[in-house]
């Protein structure tokens, strides 16, 4: 043991305030060594500052105090290595997040991108197996994940393979107005084949689109949806109807790891389609 400081010193020794050393104290993490039973002032021991320099540190940086309690509490190296190794991967993919979200604000400086490369595409009727559910926006990645799996397992089980699997999606406008809405994923049919169980076979009816090409993730996506939603309104006849994608350039490694998504708005088209 070491000398006993008042909580002032200890304050200043340390740089936590004496809100901070009270709070630590309440939840037991840094308590005082003594603590004066007629005053009721808090003394700390000298041998306590490397402790309370471990808590702000880590406090700083964003630790969570269950962590520090958990840290603190063992002598087990590899524990330790293993709460620290924790938070610096949650540190990492927080930051990330921010590069996203500063990237995506750049963009926000910058007029939604004029619709150049929009095309007016014929979907003729196609023969697909379709998975559909009613989700909540906030559930769309981990159902989409989960569909994608269960249709790519039916296509490789029924012809096996499906590196030429081209995954598309509709999607109700009711999950943008109310975010709650109707969603499927479908894949082409394969050829002369009984769709398993848990996955429709169902027939594409013939439609017309507007259609742009997002490159890359779906980060920014919203930006394209922007753009050729704009087109549709200002050149065409907007239609009502779901809003259809097509997925690009993923592998059965990475199944989910696209490389485009072809945006499909639905359209009156004012003269025949092509043959």
């Amino acid at each position: 043991m070491g000398a006993q400081v008042s909580i002032g010193d200890f304050s200043v020794m340390t740089s936590l305030s004496r809100k901070a050393l009270r709070h630590y104290h309440d939840i037991g993490i840094l308590e005082p060594a003594h603590i004066d039973s007629h005053t009721g002032y808090r003394y700390y021991d000298n041998s306590q500052v490397d402790h309370a320099h471990i808590i702000r540190r880590f406090r700083s940086l964003g630790m969570s105090i269950p962590d520090i309690k958990a840290l603190l509490s063992t002598d087990d190296a590899a524990a330790r290595t293993e709460i620290i190794t924790t938070h610096l991967e949650q540190m990492e993919a927080q930051l990330q997040q921010t590069r996203d979200a500063v990237g995506a604000l750049r963009e926000l400086l910058a007029p939604v991108p004029t619709a150049a490369s929009v095309e007016m595409r014929h979907e003729p009727a196609l023969a697909v197996w379709s998975i559909s559910a009613t989700i909540d926006i906030a559930e769309i990645d981990s159902w989409f994940g989960a569909a994608l799996a269960t249709l790519r397992d039916a296509v490789t089980t029924t012809s096996g393979a499906d590196s030429a699997i081209v995954p598309g999606g509709f999607y109700d406008r009711e999950l943008f107005l109310e975010s709650r809405g109707s969603a499927t994923l479908f894949v082409p049919a394969p050829q002369s084949a009984p769709a398993p169980g848990g996955v429709r076979a169902e027939v594409l009816p013939a439609a017309d689109y507007a259609v742009l090409t997002h490159s890359g993730d779906h980060q920014g996506i919203d930006r394209s949806y922007a753009a050729v939603g704009k087109y549709a309104n200002e050149h065409l006849i907007s239609h009502q109807g779901p809003i259809r994608e097509h997925y690009l350039g993923s592998t059965p490694a990475e199944p989910t790891a696209f490389t485009a998504t072809e945006i499909c708005w639905p359209i009156f088209r004012t003269t025949p389609p092509p043959d």
